[in-house]
């Protein structure tokens, strides 16, 4: 994990204010904003560059940054400690991008088809990210992008303060063109050539059935009909 760090006084931004709504940290925002941040970046292998800022006294401890398969695509995930306490972010990439914004609920759906054990979450959905409780950790989850989604999972032993300063500064910056996804990586949907000649030769080759009338239809659910009930007169 590639770290370099500054000295910077940080301004908090909508998401923080979010955060401080969701955690009860509204009285602490003044202070907050005056103390001296170290901002951290780091690279997620070539995909994405992670920033983030908190307070100098802060204890960064990097841990693992991978790039992993899961059923319905992919992710790269970095993983580090704040004072001792877990923080692991997930970059996930879907087979099936939604390439647009998307509401809670297919949020949520996107993070179920992740990890079916997110569908246990108790969540918030009256702030502009997904937020809930998931165990012992909390989970926050936004798009950093309309064809990615990015899930921030923290121990629920953070401070709140911790919690907030965190979110609130925290940024991630996609590369653009690159992905994870590289061919193989998903089914393939497409119909081979071959196979398309095959089939339009059968069709040809078969002659076309006209659906049937409703009273075509009719009729022969009535025969059907009188075949059952002589069938049931013969075993009687």
């Amino acid at each position: 994990m590639k770290l370099k760090s500054s000295d910077k006084s940080m301004a908090l931004g909508k998401l923080l204010l979010a955060s401080c709504l969701v955690l009860g940290m509204a009285a602490g925002l003044a202070a907050a904003a005056e103390e001296k941040y170290v901002c951290t970046g780091a690279e997620m292998l070539q995909y994405a560059n992670l920033v983030f800022c908190l307070p100098e006294d802060v204890v960064v401890e990097p841990e693992s940054i991978d790039e992993a398969n899961y059923t319905g695509g992919k992710e790269v995930s970095a993983s580090m400690l704040l004072d001792g306490n877990r923080v692991g972010l997930h970059i996930i990439y879907p087979c099936l991008a939604p390439n647009r914004e998307l509401n809670h609920e297919e949020l949520k759906g996107v993070l179920e088809a992740y990890d079916p054990i997110m569908a246990e979450a108790n969540y918030n959905d009256t702030f502009p990210f997904v937020w809930g409780l998931l165990g012992n950790q909390v989970v926050v989850a936004y798009q950093p992008s309309n064809e990615t989604v990015a899930l921030v999972l923290m121990d629920t032993n953070m401070s709140e303060t911790m919690m907030t300063n965190f979110l609130g500064n925290m940024s991630i910056n996609l590369t653009e063109g690159a992905t994870p996804l590289t061919p193989g990586s998903c089914p393939d949907t497409t119909v081979p050539e071959a196979a398309e000649g095959s089939a339009a030769q059968s069709a040809a080759a078969s002659p076309e059935t006209a659906p049937a009338t409703g009273q075509e239809k009719m009729t022969t659910d009535i025969d059907a009909a009188k075949a059952q009930i002589e069938q049931l007169k013969k075993s009687i």
